[in-house]
């Protein structure tokens, strides 16, 4: 179709797009920088506090997430309409001002009496999560929307718990989508920079990230290594993605295969129904 040769060439010329930013960078990184930047501490420190406080950011935002995703696809009402723009707040804001914001919320008198969040490892995991988590509530509603309510009021039919009909036929069945929305999480927490600057402040070997670390060879003058720190840091996000997405293949081809099954079970039980 016209349709489809038209979509096909936009893609190839924006792949094109890609592959020259890429090209240009390889072309440009000294092997003595790269050299340098593997044998420099502060490059593996920033890597290591850069998964570690990506991880922990995505697994709150799993926490929180996905039940609020829930939530917005199985209820209606003006609350909801009202938490649905809510929820989008920390993805208009630039994360500059989140971190702002964030800042003012952690110096609070009370909050500084519970845990001192500034400057510190769990700041920064909080900053990030407050940036990435409507990712994980967005595909989290999107694929409860998709999963009918019928499945659980089923499997409640034939003598399931309603936390047990729920997790072997929604939540299973919303798997896929919900690890869509983890896996962008996880790749915003790994990039994010203005909040986390702010509130846990870039401390060389304490809690300064990968986009920090480049920051701060950039300002440095140091423009060789800061462009081998950016080009190491997208090769090892483009092998992440690599291994994420072929587990999660397999867990589409299973979610299929479930939601045959799923499907032919509701046909037979609503025959046996219309044949009583």
């Amino acid at each position: 179709m016209k349709i489809s040769r038209i979509s096909l060439f936009i893609a190839l010329l924006f792949l094109i797009f890609l592959a020259g930013v890429f090209a240009g960078g390889l072309l440009s990184v000294d092997q003595a920088a790269i050299s340098a930047l593997l044998s420099d501490p502060s490059f593996f420190s920033a890597v290591l506090f850069s998964l570690k406080t990506s991880l922990l950011a995505t697994v709150i935002a799993f926490i929180v997430g996905v039940p609020a995703g829930f939530y917005l696809a199985r209820v209606k009402g003006k609350l909801v309409r009202i938490l649905d723009v809510v929820f989008d707040i920390p993805i208009v804001i630039p994360p500059l001002i989140s971190g702002v914001l964030l800042l003012t919320f952690f110096n609070q008198p009370l909050i500084k009496s519970i845990y001192p969040f500034i400057f510190s490892t769990a700041g920064a995991v909080i900053a990030q999560f407050f940036v990435a988590v409507p990712f994980t509530i967005k595909s989290s509603k999107t694929a409860f929307m998709l999963v009918p309510p019928i499945y659980e009021r089923i499997a409640m039919t034939l003598g399931a718990r309603p936390m047990s009909s729920f997790v072997d036929t929604t939540f299973k069945i919303a798997l896929p989508g919900i690890i869509s929305g983890l896996i962008l999480t996880w790749l915003r927490c790994m990039g994010e920079f203005g909040a986390t600057l702010m509130v846990g402040g870039g401390i060389p070997g304490k809690t300064e990230n990968i986009p920090i670390n480049v920051y701060l060879h950039l300002s440095g003058g140091d423009l060789k290594l800061g462009i081998a720190i950016s080009l190491l840091t997208v090769l090892l996000v483009i092998l992440c993605i690599f291994l994420i997405n072929s587990v999660l293949y397999r867990i589409r081809d299973d979610h299929k295969l479930v939601l045959r099954c799923k499907k032919a079970f509701v046909s037979l039980f609503s025959r046996f129904q219309s044949s009583r």
